[in-house]
């Protein structure tokens, strides 16, 4: 609330003009009000969208219809230090209505999400400071996670929304160091906070929500995260670190349990050649619990990938995923573990391509589990056009592609997407 008054009071100081009663002539009093106007210390911005969903595979025709709010602001203060946020809510119209939904599941109707609440600066010209609720980045990928574990999902509807804009804060204490072309990054997870998946209720969950049990946010608990970053002429790295609780539950005595911590040592590179942007991560995690299983397993996750940008105004990419379980115990090949394989393929192509001035932006999408790809997954096609620098509308088509036990409640919830967007 404070941080909102000092954004209320800092725009209205700033909104005043000196020299209204003066008597000066206008031009000048107008250039010397511009002169000794003070900087803006505090800004507010963010969109408002009108988003709806039609499926055309089952009965639910119109599924979703949102008005969803992503407010944004920033004030600084002394010593170039700065505070942010990001507030995330909506409100679904449809669970509002007589519709084919017997039940609302849980946050579906209306949702309040602060999202980053943090406060950043600098110690010296090489340290930096930022604590608070925020999201940290880690790896090359743009479609599959294998480094980059820090940060929880907002995936109630798979496939529909890029990762870069499902990642959900948590609450941590970090340090930037800077050396060069070189940055040490350490950090505190102080809060356990992990992804929002789809409820029972849902077009993605027909079976009931299972009670959680899920660690507390206490010193006890509190993870660590060591990272180290290097950007050069042509290639980057990153090596990390981290010893937390991982975005994996397991079934035991009727509930969920999240207390799935684990030690992760990972690596990313980035190389590029001409027009051709090569990636590759691995990570190895040393403790894993599954369902049913005694004791613990070590996982091995690794990504090769490849982007040709050299398309006018377009790029086209593919990745492909590995994450293999050492030691497999087939009791871990069960429904309460989603019948996992000691051996799990994810591939995703992708292509991009601006026209008209880059006004209008193509995505084409496919995602698919198995070694050939004869698994799971979806396949998705959009259109965004931006209007003019405040309204853009877009709309796009998902196909959820059948194949595995695990995705066959879902498959028939191909849909059409569409979405009105101010931006301010």
């Amino acid at each position: 609330m404070r941080f909102f008054l000092v954004l209320l009071i800092s725009f209205s100081l700033n909104a005043e003009e000196g020299f209204d009663d003066s008597g000066f002539d206008d031009n000048f009093s107008d250039e010397l009000a511009i002169q000794t106007k003070p900087p803006e210390k505090g800004s507010v911005y963010g969109s408002v969208d009108l988003e709806s969903h039609y499926n055309f595979s089952n009965n639910k025709n119109l599924s979703s219809a949102k008005i969803l709010t992503d407010l944004n602001a920033e004030y600084k203060i002394d010593n170039n230090a700065k505070i942010s946020g990001n507030l995330k809510a909506y409100h679904d119209f449809i669970f509002d209505t007589s519709n084919h939904y017997s039940t609302t599941p849980n946050s579906y109707g209306n949702e309040l999400n602060v999202n980053e609440l943090n406060i950043e600066g600098s110690i010296n010209s090489n340290l930096d400071f930022k604590i608070g609720r925020q999201i940290v980045v880690w790896g090359k990928s743009d479609s599959i996670r294998i480094t980059d574990v820090l940060n929880p999902l907002g995936n109630r509807t798979p496939g529909l929304i890029d990762i870069k804009n499902l990642r959900l804060g948590r609450l941590m204490s970090k340090l930037d160091y800077y050396q060069d072309n070189l940055k040490i990054s350490a950090a505190l997870l102080h809060e356990n906070r992990f992804s929002k998946n789809p409820k029972f209720g849902s077009d993605f969950k027909a079976s009931t929500d299972l009670p959680e049990s899920k660690p507390g946010n206490n010193l006890k608990n509190t993870g660590i995260a060591l990272s180290l970053t290097g950007e050069f002429s042509g290639y980057d790295f990153g090596i990390y670190f981290a010893d937390t609780y991982l975005d994996k539950p397991y079934f035991e005595n009727g509930a969920l349990h999240f207390d799935n911590k684990s030690k992760m040592l990972g690596f990313a590179y980035n190389q590029v050649i001409d027009n051709f942007l090569l990636k590759t991560e691995v990570t190895y995690f040393d403790t894993l619990k599954y369902s049913g299983l005694n004791g613990t397993k070590s996982r091995i996750d690794s990504l090769i990938g490849v982007e040709y940008t050299g398309i006018n105004n377009g790029s086209i990419s593919y990745e492909l995923s590995l994450k293999k379980i050492n030691n497999y115990d087939n009791v871990i090949n069960a429904q309460s573990n989603n019948f996992t394989k000691q051996e799990t393929y994810q591939h995703a192509l992708r292509f991009t391509q601006s026209y008209l001035n880059q006004t209008i932006d193509l995505t084409a999408i496919l995602g698919v589990f198995g070694k050939k790809g004869d698994k799971d997954g979806f396949a998705r096609a959009s259109l965004n056009y931006a209007i003019d620098d405040k309204i853009s509308i877009s709309g796009g088509i998902i196909d959820y592609i059948g194949g595995s036990n695990t995705t066959d409640p879902i498959r028939d919830n191909d849909r059409i997407f569409t979405k009105i967007s101010y931006s301010f």
